[in-house]
């Protein structure tokens, strides 16, 4: 999902191709809504091929009493040749001329609206269901929420406007063009002289627009990402005394934005001014001839007004036409850049024979796991060790050793490049991954919890959980009495990412929604960082009963919890150096027991974090 650099040549049909590959599936949903659309769209075009005739016909036929040709017979003859009523009848076909084309663009844009907000819809839910699939990391939070709004808002008015404008453009030329040879081939032919300039013309700035609209797109991704990461950032900015930097950094980005659109801007303006020229060369062009023709006789005073009325519909989607590709570049750069979001390799699938994983006992087996975020820098190397069922496994080791990767390959998160990982004796790759997820219950260092109700949050894995099951849980994990002291108890509403609790609080929100799951294999980073001791004390007892009977990963800093482990698997540079029990490795290995002395020497007896 990286940057595609611009390689100029314009609006280029395989650009177009790209982005409507996905969009397709969801025209073809609505496709009854676009089709109707188009057709009233059509009959409006034709209402409006037809305003100037009025015109003509009553200053031929009726003022200058010309010859009067069949429809205007038909007319008179209704009329019983009175030309007061011909006229009148002619006035009131001016009327339902503009009422008619009134209806048609009211039921185009009605169902086209209707069906482009509809397909734009399915297609956001469409990238965010592709956006819970990718590679934990891949992505920045800012450039994802621009591509999700305003890149998919761009593509709606591609959808509901751009082609529009651009299909009445070419219904309306073709329209024009065709009556205007009927009138008069040559004025015809010299109204078109213009064209071919205007295309190359056209065509040149096109290249030009397209490359600063990608890279104005790209500019509002980096301020959109510079400003996220700041505002989740903001103790550290402020700690550092950093902010003013930061102001300068977010207004380099910011006018490095502002100069891609003013550039658009300057380029846009430029080519419609010589548009105008170029349009106003043509009128005069055709007027001088057309005036000419007419005082020759051979053509009528008429034909030149109707003439003269085409010749600026045949212009104004030509002067219109710099604003329309600066919008249809834009757009259909947005629409490249959710392509490039879609076509995203997803970090981990269901095999095509995938299965629901069945009821677990909890015996896990990592069989020689290599495995790394970086081609060529693996993380795990050869990893071998076994979990019977209930045991409570504790994953030591120095920092960046891969002990949380070990649990992320657990879940499924990311695939082993090597060997394999089996739970009861089957690899896990075999079963769907939301229902071996579903059967483990995870407690991270960091709890995350989302700006919903404190209830919803403990009810996370557990969806329709009563509210008796939600209250016993967060009794269980010591939380219930700072719940019923907040706002509104279990129905507050928690800040972004818990922002409005204490670390510790967030801590036991956690514990709560793994308790609640009660899930037969817990993986716990840590569960007790950040809370008092005497709570802490409490909540390992909740721990210690929950564990019982359930298999458990624990990724320890505290000899007091490693000590309780039924197995101790210590890993250094990717690979098991050791693993046993307390009592073993300590007997054993000189390696545990410098770090366990290590730990008893700290004066506030605090985690092991070597």
């Amino acid at each position: 999902m990286g940057k595609q650099p611009h390689t100029g040549g314009g609006i280029r049909s395989k650009e177009v191709l790209r982005v409507y590959r996905f969009l397709v599936p969801h025209l073809k949903t609505y496709w009854s809504w676009f089709l109707l659309a188009y057709l009233a769209l059509f009959a409006g075009v034709a209402m409006n091929l037809l305003k100037p005739w009025p015109l003509k016909l009553i200053l031929d036929h009726i003022l200058l009493d010309k010859p009067q040709p069949a429809p205007v017979l038909l007319l008179s003859s209704l009329a019983g040749h009175d030309k007061l009523l011909l006229l009148a009848l002619l006035c009131v076909g001016i009327v339902a001329i503009f009422f008619l084309e009134g209806l048609f663009s009211f039921t185009n844009r009605y169902f086209l609206s209707g069906a482009g907000e509809n397909a734009i819809n399915d297609i956001r839910q469409q990238v965010f269901g592709h956006l819970q699939l990718l590679a934990l990391g891949r992505e920045r939070p800012g450039d994802i929420v621009v591509r999700l709004t305003s890149d998919i808002s761009s593509i709606r008015l591609l959808l509901t406007r751009y082609v529009q404008t651009l299909a009445s453009f070419v219904f309306t030329f073709a329209g024009i063009v065709a009556t205007m040879f009927f009138l008069d081939w040559q004025l015809t032919l010299l109204a078109l002289v213009v064209v071919p300039p205007l295309y190359l013309l056209s065509f040149s700035f096109t290249a030009r627009v397209k490359a600063l609209a990608r890279k104005k797109r790209e500019k509002e991704s980096d301020v959109a990402s510079l400003v996220q990461e700041t505002l989740t950032s903001k103790e550290v900015v402020q700690a550092f005394a950093r902010e003013e930097e930061e102001k300068e950094l977010f207004a380099g980005e910011a006018d490095e934005s502002l100069k891609a659109t003013l550039g658009s801007m300057r380029l846009s303006k430029g080519f419609a001014r010589t548009v105008q020229v170029i349009t106003a060369i043509g009128t005069a062009l055709v007027v001088y001839l057309g005036a000419r023709r007419a005082l020759a006789g051979a053509i009528t005073p008429g034909d030149l007004i109707v003439f003269a009325a085409y010749l600026r519909d045949l212009y104004r989607p030509v002067e219109k036409l710099s604003e329309l590709i600066l919008d249809f570049s834009g757009a259909l750069v947005s629409g490249e850049r959710v392509a490039e979001l879609l076509e995203s390799e997803i970090a981990v699938t269901d095999a095509a024979d995938a299965i629901e994983a069945p009821p677990f006992r909890g015996e896990v087996s990592f069989e020689g796991v290599t495995f790394g975020y970086e081609p060529g820098a693996p993380v795990l190397q050869g990893l071998s060790f076994a979990a019977e069922p209930g045991q409570t496994v504790a994953l030591i080791g120095s920092s960046g050793t891969g002990k949380s990767t070990v649990v992320n390959l657990l879940l499924r998160l990311h695939d082993p490049w090597e060997g394999r990982i089996l739970i009861d004796g089957a690899d896990i790759r075999r079963f769907t991954r939301k229902s071996l997820r579903e059967q483990i219950s995870v407690v991270l260092q960091e709890p995350l919890l989302f700006r919903r109700s404190v209830r919803d949050n403990i009810a996370y894995g557990k969806p329709g959980a009563s509210l008796a099951e939600i209250v016993e849980a967060a009794r269980g994990a010591q939380a219930h009495d700072f719940i019923m002291r907040l706002a509104d108890g279990y129905d507050t509403i928690l800040n972004e990412r818990g922002a409005n609790l204490s670390g510790g609080e967030r801590q036991r929100l956690a514990l709560a929604r793994a308790i609640l799951k009660d899930a037969p294999i817990f993986i716990l980073d840590e569960p007790v960082t950040g809370l008092d001791a005497a709570t802490e004390e409490r909540l390992n007892e909740t721990l210690n009963r929950l564990m019982q009977g359930r298999t458990s990963f624990v990724v320890a800093h505290r000899f007091a919890t490693i000590m309780r482990a039924d197995l101790i698997v210590m890993i250094e540079e990717g690979r098991v150096v050791e693993q046993g029990t307390h009592e073993q490795l300590l007997a054993r290995s000189d390696r545990y027991r410098r770090l366990y002395e290590l730990q008893r020497l700290e004066p506030s007896g605090k985690g092991y974090r070597p």
